[in-house]
């Protein structure tokens, strides 16, 4: 199988466990521009010496730049960038379309490849990307089986997640960490709100749910799917966890590696995997889970695995009857109910009170924790001593190498010995000494080939070897060690050797272009005002304009890089990505919600000043912000079976999450029945207009989500005569 196990690496330890476990490729951030800020992340030092490492063993290594950029970073960007496609980085991650757009023009060589968090699910988005120079697409999570399948008939070499945390929002579609703890998610700083405690409430009265994490997902494990999913057409399949061990790494790569070899999860290996890391597990939207098949509303955090239960505690002494082997410096948990308590196995007990080191399951040990534990707790491992040694051996042991295939010749007597080298894709001959006529026994085949094999602990692993030798032939074996010393320093050199990259000025031009109309989104048919304003709605409602959403194509503004003309919710934060719009043949784009004031002045300056006329921008001066949009239903999974299937619940009653500081968030499922999660407090700038259109900015928005009709009246005459006095 002609695939590729791509691993998480959040410092060295983990790449060093990536690499032992079998992993063909490595992805790692630098302390900017890289979405997981709290990683320990790598130098750009650091970067250069794992690249050579890397490719030294014929492994590939990807780096992360997928934030969102604002016009005083990107120069930076740029930099970082160039210095890294000066290393020989294999591809970087990229989200932001400015980005793209300047590396593509500037730096053609440096293969791109786009985030996730750009939400790709349709062949027409890859082809719009492709036109950017991008090589490869990281899908969204939320690409089906059958989506995968139709967007790799274009061509595009394709990744995708088979296991790890999932995000419940499409990724880059999240505002929620932004919006209500200043911490931009799209900007590497996330504070995990999915990963909160919410109540839900139909029209203000709290709804039974099956416990308070409403928006926390499940672990992603598609291991055992890897086969259909290359069938589908997925080259890369991606293990999410940067912030996780290397225990966690080295785990769910030599699972992977095992499932592309043909050999299913064993009972062993998963534990293995829940123990290094684990909120439950589902097969996610790849294969349409829904309901709690997709989530766990019951805990967020690591669940590792059971092996135990408590029969008392006495003092400091847990009781407990294992059902699996326990170790001492085993990490616990006790979970009885919504309580928790957790530990280390430092001092385990026998039943005759002996200070042991292990425990079979079916033992009663007492074990020593500091905290109180309840009668009937479940105990659950959530790290493992012997895992963790494990995995430290296999980073000793499992040096990665590079395969080479040799060719040695020595056919004629007093003829120069000849060795070819070759790695598959470079080739270098030597010639040393010369054949000899044997006195006694001759040299054997297996002589020679015993010692081509001699590699040692080198970068090198010889993987074939073809021998051709005369009649009679004598040649000493420390000539043949030294034919294989030279031809692997001369290969090693010639694999080293990097290509001058090809650097070119940013000449890209546009033609001024019409600026854009201003216009009010609405989300139902009560919002719809006979005012003059122009109207665009994902939803069919009367004397509205079609808008596509996120998985679809089709309307004359739409929520992705669509077939349309607007383009809303793409996070323009910069010049360059609403140049890398125009050029994809968009006439105009909604600037992000992401973008800081000084940010937005920037990319109106920056915008005017290089292509020579105003942005044609759109500027949203109301919203109740729009913190998610997912293909969870909160609200169907309490009330009915989970399955979204249109119940349209979400319409026929107010619905909301109520989390622990008090301040609630409205749902409404969209025309696609993906519920969206609106903030409770409305962004309101309409009295700027004036203002605002002193800067350059011409056009307007407003957004209507769950206001009711008067409220929906008063905001557009609000806006309406701001607008007219404008114009």
């Amino acid at each position: 199988m002609n695939v590729e196990i791509l691993a998480p690496a959040g410092n060295m330890e983990s790449l060093k466990a990536a690499f032992a476990a079998g992993a063909d490729a490595v992805y790692f951030g630098l302390p900017l521009f890289g979405a997981r800020a709290f990683a320990q992340n790598f130098t750009l030092e650091q970067a250069k010496e794992v690249i050579e490492q890397a490719h030294q063993v014929s492994k590939k290594i990807y780096i992360t730049m997928n934030t969102l950029i604002e016009e005083d970073q990107m120069e930076q960007a740029y930099s970082f960038a160039k210095a890294l496609h000066e290393m020989g980085v294999d591809a970087l991650i990229v989200q932001d379309l400015g980005l793209i757009h300047l590396l593509h023009h500037r730096l053609p060589q440096l293969e791109l490849h786009a985030s996730t968090q750009l939400s790709v699910t349709t062949p027409y988005q890859i082809e719009q990307l492709r036109k950017l120079g991008i090589k490869r697409v990281v899908l969204a999570r939320e690409a089906t089986i059958e989506q995968i399948e139709a967007c790799a008939k274009t061509g595009m070499e394709l990744e995708a997640f088979v296991h790890g945390a999932l995000c419940i929002s499409y990724s880059g579609q999240c505002r929620f960490s932004q919006v209500r703890y200043d911490r931009s998610g799209n900007k590497g700083a996330c504070a995990q709100p999915c990963r909160m405690e919410y109540t839900l409430l139909e029209d203000g009265k709290p709804v039974a749910t099956q416990g308070r994490y409403l928006l926390s997902p499940r672990d992603l494990s598609l291991i055992n799917k890897i086969e259909r999913m290359h069938q589908a057409g997925v080259y890369s399949f991606k293990i999410e966890g940067r912030m996780k061990s290397p225990e966690y790494v080295y785990q769910s790569v030599h699972a992977a590696k095992m499932a592309i070899a043909g050999h299913p999860l064993t009972a062993e290996q998963l534990n293995q995997l829940k123990t290094a890391f684990n909120r439950g597990y589902t097969l996610g939207h790849t294969f349409e889970q829904t309901g709690l098949s997709l989530m766990n509303p019951k805990t967020s955090n690591h669940q590792g695995v059971e092996i135990g239960e408590v029969l008392f505690q006495k003092n400091d002494r847990v009781r407990v009857k294992l059902s699996a082997d326990l170790c001492q410096n085993d990490g616990l948990r006790f979970v009885s109910g919504q309580y928790e308590a957790g530990g280390v196995a430092n001092f385990i007990y026998d039943a005759k009170g002996k200070l042991i080191n292990k425990a079979k399951a079916g033992q009663i040990v007492d074990i020593k924790i500091n905290q109180r534990v309840s009668k009937g707790a479940i105990v659950r491992r959530t790290s493992s001593f012997e895992m963790t040694k494990e995995v430290e051996n296999a980073i000793k042991k499992n040096k990665p190498q590079a395969n080479v295939d040799f060719y040695f010749e020595a056919t004629q007597i007093g003829q120069p010995l000849r060795l070819v080298a070759s790695d598959g894709v470079h080739t270098v001959e030597v010639e040393q000494g010369e054949l000899q006529q044997a006195k006694t026994a001759p040299t054997s085949p297996e002589q020679i080939e015993h010692a081509l094999s001699k590699t040692g602990n080198s970068w090198a692993s010889v993987r074939h070897i073809e021998i051709q030798l005369g009649d009679n032939p004598f040649i000493p074996n420390k000539m043949v060690n030294e034919l294989r010393r030279l031809a692997l320093e001369q290969l090693d050199q010639k694999r080293s050797q990097k290509q001058d990259i090809q650097e070119f000025d940013y000449d890209f031009t546009l033609n001024p272009c019409a600026q854009p109309a201003s216009f009010v989104e609405i989300t139902k048919q009560e919002q719809a005002i006979t005012d003059g304003l122009l109207q665009v709605s994902e939803f069919p409602l009367e004397n509205s304009t079609h808008k596509a959403s996120l998985i679809h194509d089709q309307g004359l503004y739409c929520d992705h890089l669509g077939e349309g003309q607007i383009v809303e919710n793409m996070n323009i934060t910069n010049s360059y990505a609403l140049a890398a719009l125009l050029e994809l043949g968009y006439q105009g784009a909604v600037l992000s919600g992401e973008l800081s004031k000084s940010g937005r002045a920037d990319l109106l300056a920056a915008f005017k000043s290089r292509y020579g006329f105003d942005s044609p921008v759109i500027y949203t001066v109301y919203e109740k912000p729009r913190l998610m949009v997912m293909k969870h239903c909160p609200v169907n999974t309490a009330l009915k079976d989970g399955q979204r299937k249109h119940c349209a619940l979400c319409r026929q009653h107010q619905y909301s999450l109520k989390g622990k500081d008090g301040k609630h968030a409205y749902l409404y499922g969209n025309v696609d029945c993906n519920m969206q999660i609106f903030d409770e407090d409305a962004i309101d700038c309409i009295d700027q207009i004036d203002q605002l259109q002193q800067q350059g900015i011409h056009a307007f928005r407003i957004v209507l989500s769950v206001e009711n009709k008067s409220q929906s009246q008063a905001i557009r005459q609000r806006f309406l005569q701001k607008v007219q006095e404008k114009g």
